[in-house]
């Protein structure tokens, strides 16, 4: 996945993304109100030492037992609870108190943990100082365990006496009494220096105010990651929408599940027909270029190349679904083929919802022609409605009078675009799909389920219906779009800054009255003339446009459309 598809899906999934990131916030926010603060303080104890050795032994250090646990030692916060206060519970207290021991610096560091600073600094040197007071008991009992091993010690020396004395002159024995000896005096000189130490330890830094911090992350922090962790969850959501999403998403996604290629993206569509709502003219027959007329000149290009130069085609415009724009495409796809110059015709094959006729309506001239087909204001453009409200409209459509009045429609021109139903609402796109030489599958992005743009493809395939292609609505515009669409239009005159004025040098009057001057010469005037153009779908001939008929009726909007089109261009750039 491209950056760029990247940036698509986070914005069709923005209310999901939006939508974490709020809830996660008020969640963070709530929590950071609620949460109780903990503040934590610190305090030191000095443990003190005795180093015996002399100038033929090296040096050993004896101290207290520094177990980090000792802390946490039930006569510890007995004693504690008695100084913070009565019925505080020793079990409580070793939650909230915690020891760690450096063996360089030989300090145990007390750290407690209570919900106000001076609580905190009250716990942390209540603990501190109950831990220096435990520490004449704890020596006690290092004496007495030294002792209890010395007498251990002891019988096992009587007992490897005896063995001496039995055999002399065994060296397992002479050894195994010379290491119980020095295990002996090793414990005799610890036992010795427990007992020289008069003050096991001293409280080296008590806590204070100032040293009491708050445990945990503050209240910015919190919403912090409260909105990352909502950004991480709504990304998560948008990835997870769109990999369950089966809707189209573009050229090469409708390309796979058609089976044939996209003959055109078009743009715009939507607009166009808003557009089309407001001024009841066919942007392709208004010869005003945009997005969406562009994109219905590429799907003409792409039939005319399909159809091999024949010299009457029939080309049938579908859909997938019945929201797709199908009557606004044929129509204006019929509007650009007659607007080339092709004697084009238009039949409306929705017999059940003919939308066509109202897209091509009458112009103010005569009725319909010999051949079944009436004019429309679309010049070479002639439209053909197929009705018959006896019969249901498939078993119409398949009689052999509509097949007669298809060919003969076909045969009075060069291009025949007929509108059908959509292929999977009826049988009648299929049956129309009989007589095309092309077949146009409209499908709209971002709405087309892929499972139905498979299934119409293939119903279109299994009753022989020749699908050229796809085209593809509902894709929006891009720059490369608008490009198209604008180019060729005058870009706008740069102002011309007028020129500083010159000093000429003095001339004598004598000079003047010699010198033969040239009289200026001023060009005339020219009257602009507008450019002239052609009528609207009409071959340019060399012939001079003949003189107006004041018995004419008034011009159709498709043929004044051009003219609106450049004024408004003209307001646009002014």
């Amino acid at each position: 996945m491209t950056v760029r598809e990247f940036l698509r899906v986070m914005w069709e999934g923005k209310y999901l993304l939006v939508g974490a990131v709020v809830l996660a916030l008020a969640a963070a926010f709530l929590y950071a109100e609620r949460k109780p603060e903990v503040f934590e303080a610190t305090a030191t104890v000095q443990i003190n030492a005795v180093d015996l050795g002399d100038g033929d032994t090296p040096a050993t250090t004896t101290t207290v037992d520094t177990d980090p646990r000792l802390v946490e030692a039930p006569g510890v916060l007995d004693l504690v609870g008695e100084a913070v206060g009565a019925g505080v519970s020793p079990r409580l207290l070793a939650t909230l108190v915690s020891g760690q021991y450096d063996a360089a610096t030989q300090v145990m560091t007390i750290t407690t943990t209570a919900g106000t600073p001076a609580g905190a600094v009250e716990l942390a040197n209540a603990v501190a100082s109950a831990y220096v007071e435990s520490l004449p008991g704890v020596i006690d009992d290092q004496i007495a365990e030294i002792d209890a091993r010395r007498d251990a010690l002891r019988t096992q020396l009587d007992a490897v006496d005896e063995q001496v004395k039995s055999k002399p002159k065994d060296p397992l024995a002479g050894a195994e009494r010379s290491t119980i000896i020095d295990q002996y005096q090793t414990l005799s000189a610890s036992h010795s220096t427990l007992e020289s130490i008069v003050t096991p330890a001293q409280v080296l830094t008590p806590a204070t105010g100032s040293s009491a911090v708050v445990v945990g992350l503050p209240r910015a922090s919190i919403v912090l990651l409260g909105a990352l962790a909502g950004l991480a969850v709504g990304i998560g959501l948008a990835l997870a929408r769109r990999a369950l999403d089966s809707r189209l998403r573009g050229r090469s996604d409708a390309a796979e599940a058609a089976g044939v290629p996209v003959l055109a993206e078009l743009y715009g569509v939507t607009r166009a027909a808003k557009s089309y709502r407001r001024t009841p003219v066919l942007p392709v027959s208004s010869r005003v270029a945009s997005p969406f007329t562009e994109s219905i000149r590429e799907l003409r290009t792409a039939l005319h190349v399909a159809m091999q130069d024949r010299e009457h085609a029939v080309v049938v415009v579908t859909a997938t679904d019945p929201h797709a724009p199908r009557s606004f495409i044929a129509a204006n796809l019929a509007a650009s083929w007659a607007m080339s110059g092709r004697a084009t015709g238009a039949v409306s094959g929705d017999l059940r919802r003919p939308d066509l006729e109202d897209l091509l309506p009458r112009p103010n001239g005569p009725g319909t022609d010999p051949d079944g087909l009436r004019p429309t204001q679309v010049p070479n453009l002639r439209f053909l409605a197929l009705h018959d409200p006896t019969m249901d409209p498939a078993d119409y459509l398949a009689t052999d009078r509509v097949r007669e009045t298809v060919e003969a429609a076909r045969d009075a021109g060069e291009v025949l675009v007929i509108d059908a139903p959509p292929v999977l609402a009826a049988a009648d796109a299929t049956i129309l799909g009989a007589f095309a030489d092309c077949v146009v599958l409209v499908a709209t992005a971002g709405r087309t389920v892929r499972t139905v743009l498979v299934e119409a493809a293939e119903r279109l395939r299994i009753n022989g219906v020749p699908l050229t292609g796809v085209a593809l609505a509902g894709v929006k515009g891009d720059s490369r779009m608008v490009y198209a669409s604008t180019y060729g239009e005058p870009a706008e005159p740069e102002p011309v800054e007028p020129e500083p004025a010159v000093s000429e040098p003095a001339v004598s009057e004598p000079a003047v009255s010699e010198a033969v001057v040239p009289e200026a010469v001023v060009p005339e005037p020219r009257t602009p003339h507008p450019p002239t153009f052609p009528p609207t779908g009409a071959r340019a001939t060399a012939e001079p446009p003949a003189a107006a008929d004041p018995e004419v009726e008034p011009p159709t909007p498709a043929q004044v459309a051009p003219t609106i089109g450049r004024l408004l261009r003209t307001a646009r750039r002014s």
